[in-house]
């Protein structure tokens, strides 16, 4: 597990742990929160699927590329209380139909069992920082491709109910509305909020399934994604980085803006249908005009051809961060 992901589920930035010891969420503010999550590669995302249970409550939510298990990005969820940002849950989910969507999901006996090996990493963690949980369901050492399977640790942590969960089934059946669903969250609610709304046991945000053709069967099916006339190259991703670079010049030109010596980070997502979209906090530089043009680069990027995930035999998104090196009005690091 890598170690930005230790600190953020376990650590969980401004909020000390230990076992035994209380967790409060709201020991800093939302804004804090909002701001560190700057230091990581992703950035915030409108996810028109998923909507608050009360109109009390605010929904905000982060991706970030993971990489713990292949193709499954991470998605933070900070659900709050609008009228003074109190934080009611942080919720970080590693959901397969966050960004393959589509309904008929099944998933092979490899993927299942490298989310159910990540799933013990992340009990076995939080078990040794937060003590023994209560245990509901039970999940085999090995899991098959057919069978479902749930299971659920809580802890109570004084100030903050602790729920780590994950679900997994390949079970389709569309008058039932049944559907395969592949999951795992970790979810952090406060429980000393004075003068709030007691929700019980009520889900705070609901997500609505929408069928979402499926997108399959690139023209070229690569395990990166392949920018215009990139079709040809053996290393795709330098290619693309290139391509980047060049539009970041001829846009430059156009705007009869000389650079002498700056650097440009750049960083986009490309989704399962092979659009962009920019990872704003981690388009930076120094030089404004030249972060403004980066990002302007990034929002009129081409439709490229998406990754291609052999495993999954679908499509998949695809995060790429870069810098580009300008001297001279020319830049110095292509690859």
């Amino acid at each position: 597990m890598n170690k930005l992901l230790l600190f953020l589920i376990f650590l969980l930035p401004f909020v000390g742990i230990g076992q035994n010891q209380s967790v409060d969420i709201n020991s800093s503010s939302l804004k804090d929160y909002f701001e560190k999550e700057k230091d990581f590669v992703g950035g915030k995302i409108s996810d028109s699927d998923y909507k608050t249970t009360n109109k009390d409550l605010g929904l905000i939510s982060y991706i970030r590329s993971d990489g713990s298990v292949p193709d499954v990005d991470l998605i933070v969820r900070y659900i709050f209380f609008k009228k003074d940002s109190l934080i009611k849950e942080i919720r970080n989910e590693w959901d397969v139909a966050n960004h393959n969507k589509k309904l008929n999901n099944r998933k092979s006996k490899d993927f299942r069992n490298d989310l159910a090996k990540f799933y013990s990493m992340l009990e076995q963690s939080l078990t040794k920082n937060y003590g023994k949980g209560t245990i509901t369901g039970n999940l085999p050492t090995i899991v098959d491709d057919n069978n479902s399977y749930n299971k659920q640790v809580k802890w109570s942590l004084g100030k903050t109910d602790v729920e780590l969960n994950i679900t997994m089934s390949n079970q389709y059946d569309t008058s039932k509305k049944i559907f395969p669903s592949h999951k795992i969250y970790l979810s952090y609610q406060a429980v000393n909020l004075k003068d709030k709304p007691d929700y019980e046991n009520a889900e705070l945000i609901k997500r609505n399934r929408k069928p979402i053709p499926n997108i399959e069967n690139p023209i070229v099916s690569s395990q990166e994604p392949t920018f215009p006339d990139c079709e040809n190259s053996d290393t795709k991703i330098s290619c693309m980085n290139n391509k980047v670079r060049d539009l970041v010049l001829k846009r430059l030109e156009k705007e009869n803006i000389r650079i002498e010596n700056d650097t440009l980070k750049v960083g986009f997502l490309v989704q399962i249908d092979g659009s962009t979209k920019p990872w704003k906090s981690s388009i930076k530089s120094i030089n404004k005009e030249l972060e403004k043009i980066g990002l302007e680069t990034i929002e009129n990027l081409p439709i490229m051809v998406p990754s291609y995930s052999e495993r999954m035999k679908q499509n998949v998104s695809y995060g790429n961060s870069f810098f580009i090196i300008i001297k001279d009005n020319k830049v110095v690091n292509y690859e």
